[in-house]
């Protein structure tokens, strides 16, 4: 399996554990990886996850699938899920990277969680909350901002009651 060919690729990785991630990627050599994170193997990235070689079962590129979430097969996914209940911090390398559509995905994650009716578990909702005005005023990407508002604006009413208990 030749990594460096998915480099700046969206794709879907198989895991050894059973998961699947989708994203796009940027391919690190085994030098680099061994010098920032002690793991002389080469991997992809995607954000803030890394996906070694001896990680990965399969690798499909995603470059040509079209469909309402672009090259994305879900509106979001396990990785968005997972950055979520990691918490904060988690969360805003997400809302921090370069990719659009890594950010989107992870709006869309955030207002699945943060909808009561799901019965997801959201930790620092204030927190997150204040890091979507944060972006809403900082992001040029139309697209995002109108998301960021409409995620906002569906979520002050359940701000303003916590806020008041």
């Amino acid at each position: 399996m030749r990594l460096k060919q998915y480099d700046g690729q969206c794709v879907r990785i198989d895991c050894v554990d059973g998961n699947v991630y989708d994203g796009i990627c940027s391919y690190n050599d085994k030098e680099y990886n061994e010098h920032e994170y002690g793991r002389p193997e080469e991997c992809l990235e995607i954000v803030n996850f890394l996906f070694f070689k001896s990680d990965i079962i399969a690798i499909e590129s995603l470059e040509n699938h079209t469909g309402p979430y672009g090259k994305f097969l879900d509106s979001f996914g396990k990785l968005e899920e997972m950055n979520v209940q990691d918490g904060l911090n988690s969360i805003l390398d997400f809302l921090d990277c370069e990719d659009p559509e890594h950010i989107l995905r992870m709006l869309r994650c955030l207002d699945y969680y943060f909808d009561p009716q799901n019965h997801c578990e959201f930790p620092c909702r204030d927190e997150v909350y204040n890091a979507l005005l944060e972006l809403e005023d900082t992001t040029d990407n139309e697209t995002i901002k109108a998301e960021t508002r409409r995620i906002l604006d569906k979520w002050k009413p359940i701000q303003s009651t916590d806020e008041t208990e």
